[in-house]
């Protein structure tokens, strides 16, 4: 065997302070003398054996008068294997290190609690728990008013296991022997409350809280405790329980003295209780102890918004960039802030300031882009995506960056990387191709002329979710009437449009749109007027379809009154104004109503619209 490592002098030093050094004098007494290996050695070296042999068995024997009682020999030959497995371990040989501890622990199982649990852990790790259960039997077996190998085992039973049941008893055993330690109650509490026996928890939390303790972490902890009891499913503390972890709180309030971490600690504990403004004083006053600690400022100002105190957790926020104007997770909450109160151009600083601190982060990339688009900074939105799209392949980026070049009406642009959206989200699995993915595809489709490819994805839209396709059927069926296409099959998608939202006023100018190109006016302006009379904000396509109608019918002045509507919404609509002009000369030449052929059919009125 190779001479030990640099950490041989260390782990001697561990075994003259330790566990064996009591009886070191008696093995050397009993099995001739022993040198370190740094001394020169008397006789050649020696070969270490397996934990089953004496490994100074090649020494001169003990005389018969210097030989040793039967427990002070086993005590002996569990340090020669103490000593092996530290050899073993500092030479990197783990596995026969385990074994050599295994047997120490088995000559002398109660000598020391810590190596014991230690190597039932490391059974535990290797999947070889009834080993690691056998090791903590022999130590509380050995140690029998002891805690340590008790919670051991309740400890190995409850999370290795998954069996509390089997937990119980033990930690049932450790309370009764140490009524006054934390880590009893904590253990039975987790074992009860895994057995779903909340009664029982609550009475074990209840003996604990009548201890007399002068350190906050002790309340602390119980008060934790108590949130766990109380609290639903769903991690919701229930309000009517609060007594308990109120006293706790109190307790540990009392106890604080100056220490901002205890305060910071019972602010959070009142935070997950629902009482944020009790919180924000507590807060408040760590980050005075504390002279302006940044996370307690960031729970802080977390506080402020749940409080409904929008405007003193911005305040708080921007004094807290003001000392560290680092972190990118404070301009994003700052952002998001700023977003909510409609201050548009101040969150989008914010997130390009997250972006610039943390480009590694696609979701700052999202952010920022999203508010670029809702400032109407389209271009920018689009750069933004677009650098995105070359840092990460990612189709959430690259679905993103496609709906940004559909409202900034790039739709040849848009087309092929919705396209590429589709084939990554394929690839690697990445759940975006929902109902709202195909809509936009088909929106961006039709917007660019692809009228049978709009249809096919419009459709695949509404069968990935038909209960919420109102929006999918409109579409196709407006899409079809507005080009003279498939009028019938048209007519039905708009009819079942409405079947799902019967008072939507844009499905009801669709239903008057398809019975104007079908040539039933008086149907059509029913249908159209009352479209106009319901949608708010007023639609300058509504009224223009009204006037259409009436011209149809032979009304040009009522015709001109509804397209001069529309002109006053829409003042850059050229062939509305064509018309208007148009109207107004043949009313001036010839005053009295003139029918006029059907309208050729239009483009789509509006902008592709974003499903989300």
């Amino acid at each position: 065997m190779n001479p030990p490592g640099s950490g041989w002098a260390h782990k001697l030093l561990r075994l003259a302070t330790g566990w064996f050094a009591p009886t070191l004098l008696s093995f050397v007494l009993a099995h001739g003398t022993w040198a370190a290996p740094d001394a020169a050695p008397a006789k050649p070296a020696l070969k270490l054996r397996s934990p089953d042999e004496s490994i100074f068995s090649d020494l001169r024997p003990a005389a018969p008068d210097l030989g040793l009682a039967k427990t002070t020999e086993s005590k002996a030959d569990a340090e020669a294997a103490f000593i092996q497995a530290l050899l073993l371990e500092d030479e990197g040989d783990n596995d026969g290190a385990l074994a050599a501890y295994t047997k120490a622990l088995e000559l002398d199982p109660g000598a020391d609690p810590d190596l014991a649990i230690r190597v039932a852990s490391e059974y535990a790790n290797r999947d070889e728990i009834p080993n690691g259960i056998d090791v903590l039997k022999d130590l509380v077996k050995a140690r029998p008013n002891e805690v340590q190998g008790l919670l051991a085992l309740s400890d190995l039973y409850l999370r290795r296991l998954k069996k509390p049941y089997l937990a119980v008893s033990y930690a049932e055993q450790a309370l009764k022997i140490a009524p006054n330690q934390l880590n009893t109650y904590q253990t039975l509490f987790e074992i009860y409350l895994a057995l779903k026996r909340k009664k029982d928890a609550e009475a074990v939390l209840l003996r604990a809280a009548k201890l007399n303790n002068d350190t906050p972490g002790f309340w602390l902890t119980l008060a934790g405790l108590g949130v766990r009891l109380y609290s639903n499913d769903k991690g919701v503390f229930q309000a009517p329980h609060p007594s308990i972890v109120q006293s706790c709180l109190d307790k540990a309030s009392e106890l604080a003295g100056k220490n901002a971490d205890t305060y910071s600690k019972i602010g959070d504990v009142y935070t997950q209780i629902d009482q944020v403004p009790t919180a924000i004083n507590f807060y408040v006053k760590a980050l005075e102890l504390s002279q302006g600690d940044q996370e307690i400022e960031y729970k802080l100002a977390q506080s402020f918004v749940k409080a409904g105190q929008r405007d003193e957790a911005i305040n708080s926020l921007e004094d807290l960039i003001k000392s560290n104007p680092l972190r990118p997770e404070i301009y994003e909450f700052l952002a998001r802030l700023y977003q909510t109160s409609k201050n548009f151009e101040r969150a989008l600083e914010n997130y390009q300031q997250a972006l610039l601190l943390a480009p590694d982060r696609p979701e700052n990339y999202l952010h920022t882009a999203g508010m670029q688009l809702d400032l109407k900074k389209y271009d920018d939105a689009v750069a933004t995506l677009t650098e995105a799209r070359h840092r990460f392949r990612i189709p959430q980026i690259t679905y993103s960056l496609a709906i940004a070049l559909s409202t900034a009406t790039r739709f040849a642009d848009a087309l092929p990387v919705y396209e590429a959206a589709l084939q990554e989200a394929r690839d690697s699995e990445q759940d975006i191709l929902d109902a709202a993915f195909y809509f936009n595809y088909g929106v961006c489709a039709e917007q660019g002329g692809f009228i049978e490819k709009a249809a096919a994805l419009l459709e695949k839209s509404i069968e990935l979710d038909p209960s919420k396709a109102a929006q999918a059927y409109n579409y196709i069926g407006y899409m079809w009437v507005d080009r003279n296409m498939n009028l019938e099959d048209g007519g039905n998608m708009i009819r079942k449009a409405l079947e799902l939202e019967p008072n939507n006023a844009a499905y009801i100018d669709s239903l008057g749109w398809y019975y104007y190109h079908t040539g039933d006016y008086n149907k059509a302006l029913t249908e159209l007027l009352r479209a106009a009379d319901t949608l708010k904000p007023e639609d300058p396509v509504v009224f223009e379809h009204v006037g259409d109608t009436f011209l149809a019918l032979g009304k040009s002045g009522e015709a001109q009154v509804y397209w001069q509507k529309a002109l006053k919404l829409d003042p850059n609509n050229q062939k509305l104004a064509n018309k208007v002009e148009e109207s107004k000369a043949k009313l001036t030449s010839n005053p009295s109503p003139v029918s006029s052929p059907l309208p050729q059919p239009k483009a789509s009125p509006s902008a592709p619209q974003t499903a989300q």
